[in-house]
């Protein structure tokens, strides 16, 4: 009787072993999310400014998104946008390199793929405050945000997460961005 227990017990003890999807708060799932909002480089100063300086520079520039200064640089053979819109690099930089980003309360959405899983996290980013010397080239702006004054920015991201078939990498992908 012994040993039909132990050999039904030895299988459940390698189910948690073998998952076919990654857990939301993996810490691999949560260092592809981070890559993937570092390779957006314009996310942190989208976050970063307030609503009324996100639509101040779309105004500004008849309409364009914040990511289309890249856009517009490919065009520009002598330089001349560039030197015009090397603020706005300037800020990307910055944001880019001071911002701490953090994920909690991940939560698992019901679902029946046996390979995905459906998440929701919260995304926390802190900014601490601009030096002066740096701030006062945007001082004269209309920009403003936590970029400038420090502070945190939190919102829910909804994302996927799904292991490759050899299990050595996952895959993550941002659903509501």
């Amino acid at each position: 009787m012994k040993n039909i227990l132990l050999s039904l017990m030895m299988p459940l003890l390698f189910v948690g072993c073998f998952n076919a999807k990654p857990k939301c708060d993996d810490e691999n799932v949560q260092l592809t999310l981070k890559s993937i909002l570092d390779d957006d480089e314009w996310i942190y100063v989208e976050y970063g400014l307030s609503e009324q300086s996100l639509k101040a520079l779309r105004l500004s520039t008849n309409g364009m998104d914040i990511r289309d200064f890249e856009v517009i640089l490919s065009t520009d053979t002598l330089g001349v946008l560039r030197a015009h819109l090397k603020p706005m690099f300037d800020l990307k930089d910055y944001a880019n390199e001071v911002v701490y980003t953090s994920f909690s309360g991940f939560t698992t959405q019901d679902n029946n793929n046996k390979k995905t899983s459906f998440c929701r996290a919260s995304l926390k980013l802190t900014y601490p405050q601009m030096p002066d010397n740096m701030r006062k080239n945007y001082a004269r702006g209309a920009l403003k945000g936590i970029i400038f004054d420090g502070g945190e920015y939190e919102t829910q991201i909804s994302y996927s997460a799904q292991f490759s078939d050899d299990k050595k990498q996952v895959f993550v992908e941002l659903l509501d961005h």
